[in-house]
């Protein structure tokens, strides 16, 4: 604390749109302001001390000015980039968020977050309490999970397999399966009996998961054709596609489909960092083979946050090492740039994780 008072806040703001290009880390911009005073907060607010900041591919439609789902106040230039993140709560002014407890939410590329008007009701709050087991790292669950296997990630593999409704003895075929959602969903799947193929873009990664993640199969889509991939790995064909790719690998999926099959529709990661959209051209073969399309976004099941499935699921087996979560956790809310560039140029494997803060 500074002699008055107010705590010093370094944070990550917009500094320009790629619009339709690459991004750079010159839309980037890294400034400290000594701003935080713990004994403003007011009814209806908290403030809160950032832990873990989760990098996601969403973020990057936030650096286009015009267009898309990103409501525009989290498109404006100078103010901080939001994103999911781990928190303490260190200043409260509403009794269901007390001071000490952690929090899941879109807590802003900073140190320190204050969200305001959570005594209106009707807004809602994305803040989630975390169970108070989420301290416990004793048992190999590290609280960065919260916002990767039992955060949002894990919320989109768990439930993007119950939408599909997937059936023991068939195959699902994982896109990017070496991400933060897809290394979950083939884990997932392979422990409800499918067979399960994935794809990703470095030898390493189709290595890793083979031999530590439990994927039947997996190709490099960056060096090897994916129909003769997909024709070699899965000889019966693929039931179900779990899609975060998009792009040319969708349209080739609903010509190698099998009769009835099903694709989720999460994300278009393919076309997320200024590519031109991809014109799909095998749209009659979903009528032709009866293939459904299933639209899929997170909030949309926000009850097993709610209701404790995900948590009182996929912790255990995370704890019995039965699923294998690969973060790679980085140092500094200064070096975000950087990493969130790399994170979208396919440089990581698994969760990329901002470490912003000891508990």
């Amino acid at each position: 604390m500074t002699a008055n008072n107010l705590l010093s806040n370094t944070r990550v703001v917009r500094a320009g749109y790629a619009n339709k290009a690459r991004v750079t880390e010159a839309q980037f911009r890294v400034e400290t302001h000594q701003d935080i005073d713990l004994a403003s907060v007011k009814t209806g607010e908290v403030i809160l001390r950032n832990l873990y900041l989760s990098l996601d591919p969403y973020v990057r439609f936030t650096l286009d000015e015009e267009g898309g789902d990103t409501p525009p106040e989290r498109r404006l230039l100078n103010v901080p980039f939001y994103g999911l993140g781990v928190a303490e709560v260190v200043a409260s002014g509403v009794g269901k968020y007390p001071v000490g407890s952690l929090v899941s939410a879109n807590t802003g590329y900073e140190q320190y977050t204050r969200i305001s008007g959570l005594d209106d009701p009707n807004t809602p709050s994305d803040i989630r309490v975390l169970p108070t087991h989420a301290r416990d790292e004793s048992k190999g669950v590290p609280l960065s999970n919260y916002i990767s296997a039992l955060g949002m990630p894990g919320l989109t593999a768990f439930a993007g397999l119950k939408v599909l409704d997937v059936e023991a003895g068939k195959t699902i075929f994982v896109g990017s399966a070496a991400g933060g959602v897809g290394q979950l969903v083939g884990q997932l799947a392979k422990l409800q009996g499918l067979r399960v193929i994935g794809s990703a873009g470095t030898d390493e990664k189709v290595s890793y998961l083979v031999e530590k993640q439990n994927f039947d199969g997996a190709f490099n889509y960056k060096t090897e054709n994916a129909r003769e991939a997909l024709t070699r790995l899965a000889p019966k064909g693929v039931d179900y596609y779990y899609d975060t790719v998009g792009g040319e690998i969708l349209d080739m999926m609903l010509d190698f489909i099998n009769e009835r099959g099903k694709i989720l529709s999460v994300g278009m990661v393919s076309q997320e960092n200024g590519e031109e959209a991809y014109p799909i051209r095998n749209l009659k073969l979903i009528a032709r083979k009866g293939v459904s399309i299933l639209g899929f976004i997170y909030w949309h099941h926000l009850q097993y946050f709610e209701n404790g499935d995900l948590d009182a699921t996929v912790r255990p087996l995370l704890e019995r090492k039965e699923i294998n979560y690969r973060e790679e956790v980085f140092d500094g809310i200064e070096n975000t740039p950087k990493h969130f560039v790399n994170m979208l140029d396919g440089k990581y494997a698994g969760k990329v994780v901002i470490k912003i803060a000891d508990l």
